[in-house]
């Protein structure tokens, strides 16, 4: 995943945090909100309940994983913040990215492009 698509300050964090709209799941949750910039921007909150920084960091870099083919068909203009559980570090990468769809779906965010 680009850094491009990265949100990076704590007040982007926040804004979404307060504005935006949950889903849930069982390896992670969705936070999303919409912003004023016409492009989508994509944050990671990994818990110290994962792990240590090595857990933490492997969980991030599956999912920018999993997110990297997917982002052609997420909708842009919004702030999504992926908020990790415990499942992440031993889910199958083929589930996280069917896991990953379905919680895009849900949220509205997925648009089906050829």
């Amino acid at each position: 995943m680009n850094r491009s698509y990265s949100l990076k300050r704590h007040k982007e964090f926040r804004f979404t945090y307060r504005v935006g709209k949950h889903t849930g799941g069982r390896l992670f949750a969705l936070v999303f909100a919409k912003n004023r910039l016409r492009k989508l921007q994509v944050g990671l909150s990994a818990s110290k309940k994962l792990g240590g920084s090595v857990q933490r960091n492997r969980a991030k870099r599956r999912i920018r994983a999993c997110l990297h083919p997917l982002l052609p068909n997420i909708r842009t203009g919004y702030n999504l913040v992926v908020v990790l559980r415990e499942g992440v570090l031993t889910e199958p990468f083929p589930s996280l990215m069917r896991e990953m769809e379905n919680q895009l779906k849900r949220a509205g965010l997925w648009v089906e492009k050829p």
